[in-house]
């Protein structure tokens, strides 16, 4: 990723970018996974990581769904003491892990069991997003901007792209979207919520609240439905979030 990607947000060149997201030209060509060596010659999986700003917003809006004392026991519960007196700065520096990311998930997981973690999983990705476009406030801008096109329908699909090519830009992720007649599809190349994760179910609950969030503000305050139906905790290649078109009202 060039340099140019890591500016702080604000100095993204907007005009370009909302020419590309109109012309549909995403592109999320970033270069295929490696493993690294460790000393001894043992494979070690990569290091890859979500800007500090990002990570704070996580963590701050997981405290106002499960309280200032759950964050502690989650941020316990993951091995991330270090981040109980000072959450990560408000900056665009890669430097919170998807190891950390992961183990955050895993501790919701482990606190309140695979039930209760998908409820409050998902509902700190609502918050995340709520928070998120206060934050970021030149991304909602230039969101919005990029929406101004007719149908409902459209609109989403121009926002599902918008945010995904966000995220490859500020962080390591790798997302993209597809589309049939019936369905939206988030697909997540490279996933921070099952790093180095094994499950038997989905576990990309966060990313469905984030989504949940952005398709609330992205038709007005409509409810779809957002299925993780494929996940690489679970030995998939990717893992793939399912929208439905049709509205739930």
């Amino acid at each position: 990723m060039s340099g140019q990607s890591r500016v702080l947000i604000g100095f993204f060149p907007t005009l370009n970018f909302l020419a590309t997201i109109r012309c549909g030209l995403v592109n999320n060509s970033i270069a295929a996974l490696e493993e690294d060596m460790s000393d001894d010659g043992t494979a070690v999986a990569p290091l890859y990581f979500y800007p500090n700003r990002y990570a704070r917003i996580i963590l701050t809006s997981a405290r106002e769904i499960v309280g200032e004392n759950g964050v502690k026991a989650l941020l316990n519960m993951g091995g991330m003491p270090e981040f109980i007196a000072e959450y990560p700065a408000a900056n665009m520096r890669k430097e919170f892990s998807f190891e950390n990311v992961s183990q955050l998930q895993q501790a919701f997981w482990d606190m309140y069991g695979a039930r209760g973690a998908q409820v409050f999983a998902t509902r700190a990705g609502v918050q995340c997003f709520t928070d998120g476009l206060k934050q970021f406030g030149s991304v909602a801008k230039a969101g919005q901007l990029a929406m101004q096109v007719a149908s409902m329908e459209a609109r989403i699909t121009v926002g599902l792209k918008f945010f995904a090519k966000f995220f490859n830009q500020v962080s390591d992720q790798v997302s993209s979207v597809s589309e049939d007649e019936d369905n939206w599809y988030w697909h997540l190349e490279r996933c921070p919520m099952c790093y180095n994760r094994t499950a038997e179910k989905p576990v990309c609950h966060l990313a469905v609240g984030v989504l949940q969030g952005a398709l609330a503000w992205a038709s007005q305050g409509r409810r779809f439905r957002v299925t993780p139906v494929q996940c690489i905790a679970m030995g998939a290649e990717e893992g793939i979030i399912q929208i439905e078109k049709t509205p739930l009202e």
